[in-house]
């Protein structure tokens, strides 16, 4: 199933401003979701909005099934909001490794 799939809603001003600027790549972080309309999204996503800001700064710890709500919501493909979760991810991630390797060549 794809986007054109889905049901057709129409899409808020503000949501389609947040949307043009996801699919142009200004969005690096979900972060940098935080001040576009977050209380609407976390609404109409069905998402606590305590836990949805907190889960834009830990992003891993959104589910599958609140990444694909956000991105109906927003009238995005799930697959860019995937990449840009999992290029945050895999950086932090990167650094943790880098820093246990380093830990470990001073243990010898």
């Amino acid at each position: 199933m794809t986007m054109k799939d889905l049901p057709k809603r129409e899409i808020e001003l503000k949501l389609l401003q947040i949307k043009s600027l996801i699919e142009s790549g200004g969005v690096k972080k979900m972060r940098d979701l935080k001040d576009s309309s977050s209380t609407k999204i976390a609404s109409y996503a069905g998402i606590n909005q305590g836990r949805y800001s907190s889960k834009l700064i830990n992003p891993g710890e959104f589910t599958v099934s609140e990444i694909h709500r956000i991105s109906y919501v927003l009238g995005v493909d799930p697959k860019i909001l995937m990449e840009i979760i999992t290029h945050e991810i895999l950086h932090e991630e990167a650094v943790k490794v880098n820093a246990n390797i380093e830990k470990e060549k001073l243990k010898k």
